[in-house]
C-alpha cells in the first residue's frame, strides 16, 4: 500500500492537464478537487473517499476512471445549463 504522500502524488498527476488538489485526513479519507487549468474554476469536488480501499494499482486506476467519468458528466451538465440560459 502506498503512503498518503505517494497516493496524493499519484492522484494529482493522474488528472493532468486538469488541476487536481488531493487531500487525505489522518483517518484516511481522501478529498479530490478538480479545476480547469486555464480558468481555475472548480469542475468537481469529491469527498469522503476511503483510502483503505485503494490497496493496489488497479483499485487506484478504477477510482481515477470513476472520477474522470463523473467530471465528464458534471462538465456536460454545466454545458447543458449554459445552453438553456443562452
Amino acid at each position: 500500500m502506498l503512503s498518503h504522500l505517494e497516493l496524493r502524488h499519484v492522484m494529482e498527476v493522474a488528472f493532468r492537464p486538469t488541476v487536481c488538489k488531493c487531500t487525505i485526513t489522518p483517518d484516511g479519507l481522501m478529498s479530490i478537487e478538480l479545476s480547469n487549468p486555464e480558468t481555475h474554476i472548480k469542475e468537481l469536488t469529491m469527498t469522503g473517499i476511503p483510502t483503505a480501499r485503494l490497496s493496489g494499482g488497479r483499485a487506484i486506476a478504477a477510482l481515477v476512471g470513476e472520477i474522470k467519468d463523473e467530471a465528464r458528466r458534471a462538465q456536460a451538465a454545466g454545458k447543458e445549463d449554459i445552453k438553456r440560459q443562452g
